[in-house]
């Protein structure tokens, strides 16, 4: 069987949009409870994970890379809970961090093409970011306190095949 890669739009209050590939298929399914994402994700290669998975109060150096590049993020302490649920994920999987509005202002994509929900397009991103991460071919923005990966150009082509399902030809 492929390895398969994992991508979670991170949530708090309501389920969050975990997509697994294998393959070139990515499903996605939506899951509140920290044991079923890592039991969705542990046999993942890699998993990217939309949410910071250092903390710092106010900006991060990593953090401020994204901005200084006309990119829009929050700062973990405006975010806490958020930060706190993908740092303690991360801690079971081998995790990455990701931040697919921004990889979608680099391609020059707007997240309704792909999908009618914008949890469920930014898991697929981050699935397909983990999947480029193990061959060398995302943008990493590295500092003291962290490090953020995204998708860079081209834009990969990911088709809809139906309910939560899609095709990446890549």
């Amino acid at each position: 069987m492929s390895p398969s890669y994992c991508g979670i739009d991170l949530a708090v209050k309501r389920e969050s949009a975990v997509a697994v590939m294998t393959g070139n298929l990515i499903e996605v399914q939506f899951l509140l409870a920290d044991e079923e994402i890592i039991n969705a994700c542990e046999e993942a290669k890699v998993v990217a994970i939309d949410a910071p998975l250092t903390y710092k109060e106010g900006y991060r150096e990593v953090d401020l890379l994204l901005v200084r590049r006309g990119l829009r993020v929050f700062p973990p302490s405006f975010i806490k809970a958020l930060t706190y649920r993908g740092m303690e994920l991360s801690k079971s999987l081998n995790a990455i961090e990701t931040h697919p509005t921004s990889s979608f202002k680099i391609l020059g994509w707007d997240w309704k093409d792909l999908s009618n929900n914008k949890d469920e397009a930014d898991s697929v991103i981050s699935a397909v970011t983990a999947y480029h991460y193990t061959m060398g071919k995302t943008l990493s923005f590295k500092a003291v306190d962290g490090e953020i990966h995204l998708l860079k150009p081209p834009r990969p082509s990911i088709s809809s095949v139906g309910r939560r399902r899609y095709i990446i030809e890549d």
